[in-house]
């Protein structure tokens, strides 16, 4: 690929201590699922095994088996479902796992050997967990396995785009009810519900863990949420962007007054143009539906996009520019001079958010570390 995304190490390593800093007592833990939202799981591990965190957190099984082969002896959380069948599995790889539903927790039960186990409650998600007025009838079982039952943990629904804390402050306490439940009946438990937005704005929520997911790596979790946090805590915090996507300039060639330029003949020229095309597409993970919206920079400039964009090219308008040449860098993402495109700004173009952007990244994009 003539593409590649470049990750700063010092930036990923600040972001993590402003977070234990931020969430201390409590353990915060980065989350590297999904391909460490698109940063490289191994790329992101690396970066961060200088500063030895003792978690990490993972969707797959596969996640934390790469973990595992890469050194990391620590807690591995699993916070997605596990099919029954990978229980076994966990316990031979030493994980933290969810228990999320009611066929993993009754595989769980009947296994001799057992992996640390944190049960879900869903507290009004609606997705993965167990009502509370299902834990009656699964106390006498729970309580036979005290010493692998380690933690209680839910997830909030409606915290990142509301200034209104009012449904996550329902489901705050749901969630203390339960874990005073819990603790009545002799669990020893460590409890948890915050992810990266409800870290940075509820004070309340961060328990014996926090699980930090995108803002691990520099981005807030919204604008409403950087927002509210700006408004509800005194203390303010700086969150150093990670990831830069570059490209680079694979033609160059002019186009006359009066043409259109790409697929469905969406852009027509009305002067004479000077156009570069980039080995960048949506196969590689940039979104179609940034097409004749967005723009990239290069030497500091914006260069719109012109038509639609392709499978693995896309079409911008170097006009304005006095000179640019075939291998010539391009900022996809990222800073270059005073001007910075971040993953939200091309999710506001292709009407997503940046969890959407980063994640769609194509795996295979070469990673490097800075």
């Amino acid at each position: 690929m003539r593409c590649r995304i470049i990750l700063d190490q010092q930036a990923l390593r600040h972001n993590f201590a402003t977070f234990q800093k931020l969430s201390a007592p409590s353990i915060a833990i980065p989350i590297v699922k999904s391909n460490a939202y698109g940063h490289g799981l191994k790329e992101t591990y690396t970066a961060l095994k200088s500063v030895n965190p003792d978690w990490f957190g993972v969707n797959y099984l596969t996640e934390a088996q790469e973990l595992r082969s890469l050194g990391f002896t620590g807690r591995i959380l699993v916070v997605g479902p596990l099919a029954a069948s990978q229980v076994a599995r966990a316990a031979e790889l030493d994980l933290d796992i969810f228990l999320v539903e009611p066929l993993m927790l009754q595989e769980w039960f009947k296994l001799a050997k057992k992996p640390r186990a944190h049960l879900k409650i869903d507290t009004g998600m609606s997705r993965q967990g167990f009502l509370p007025e299902e834990l009656p009838a699964l106390m006498p079982e729970l309580s036979k396995n005290k010493d692998r039952l380690v933690g209680l943990c839910s997830h909030f629904s409606n915290v990142e785009d509301v200034l209104d804390q009012s449904y996550a402050l329902q489901q705050l306490a749901r969630f203390d009810k339960v874990a005073a439940e819990m603790k009545a009946e002799g669990f020893e438990l460590m409890p948890h519900i915050a992810a990266s937005s409800s870290t940075l704005i509820m004070p309340k929520a961060r328990f014996a863990i926090t699980r930090i997911g995108i803002s691990l790596y520099g981005m807030w979790p919204s604008r409403t949420n950087q927002l509210s946090f700006l408004q509800s805590q005194g203390e303010r915090i700086e969150l150093k962007p990670v990831m830069k996507w570059v490209t680079e300039v694979a033609i160059v060639k002019t186009v006359n007054a009066g043409q259109f330029i790409g697929y469905g003949c969406t852009y027509k020229a009305l002067r004479a143009m000077r156009i570069a095309v980039l080995p960048v597409g949506y196969y590689e993970g940039y979104p179609r539906l940034a097409s004749n919206r967005g723009y990239v920079l290069i030497q500091g400039e914006q260069c719109p996009i012109v038509g639609r964009i392709c499978m693995n090219m896309m079409m911008i308008d170097i006009t304005h520019l006095s000179q640019v040449e075939v291998g010539m860098q391009v900022t996809l993402i990222g800073r270059d001079g005073s001007e910075t495109i971040e993953a939200s700004t091309i999710g506001d173009w292709a009407e997503t958010i940046h969890y959407e952007i980063v994640t769609q990244l194509n795996s295979a994009i070469p990673k490097e570390l800075s």
